[in-house]
């Protein structure tokens, strides 16, 4: 695909922010090779809440609405909803959508009904093919993985560190929540799986 010719990019990527950060480094590599995109992260509200008005490869922010194995909301799937969405996708007139979500089975076939013209990502083998697709292995370094998807869009310049613009926005808001301090901090991340069933539920998205 001609980088002049890449006009918009999607990532799908709903998840938390602990997972938003292992994808940064794949959504900077495509901001390097493709200057001039436009590039949409899918994904929740706390992404709209966390991208706008800091600097970074993601131009805008689009809210996907709840849907079974890409944001598993306790009130459920919503036909209706789902349909409008995916209607106002089509009129985005995507060039590209980049699945880096999870294990594919849920997640491809809801990149393939963006209608972009290429949609790249990753693969189980029960899972449907995308236009360009590595196959996907659950025991993988995140950062590696996502970076290995987008580099089948002809990304060479790659940072494995990812790395967040702190906003003055942001240090007032710590500031309240946490005054600072010189004393050492332990922040403790109690959301991680490790464990079969959590292999599962990632596997199946």
């Amino acid at each position: 695909m001609n980088v002049s010719s890449v006009r918009k990019i999607a990532i799908l990527r709903a998840n938390g922010l602990g997972d938003l950060i292992f994808a940064l480094p794949a959504a900077q590599a495509l901001r390097l090779a493709y200057p001039d995109a436009e590039i949409i992260w899918l994904g929740g509200e706390v992404h709209q809440q966390f991208f706008p008005h800091r600097p970074g490869p993601v131009d805008r922010v689009i809210v996907v609405p709840p849907s079974q194995g890409i944001r598993d909301e306790p009130e459920g799937a919503d036909d209706a909803t789902l349909q409008r969405f995916f209607e106002a996708m089509l009129k985005e007139q995507f060039d590209v959508a980049v699945q880096i979500h999870g294990g594919v089975r849920f997640s491809n076939p809801f990149v393939r009904k963006l209608g972009a013209r290429m949609t790249v990502g990753l693969r189980t083998p029960d899972a449907i093919a995308l236009d360009r697709w590595i196959s996907y292995h659950y025991f993988q370094h995140e950062v590696l993985r996502y970076l290995e998807v987008v580099a089948l869009l002809g990304t060479t310049e790659v940072n494995l560190e990812p790395t967040v613009c702190v906003t003055e926005e942001d240090r007032n808001e710590i500031e309240a929540h946490l005054p600072y301090s010189d004393q050492p901090l332990v922040a403790i991340h109690p959301g991680g799986t490790h464990d079969a069933a959590g292999q599962r539920r990632i596997c199946e998205s």
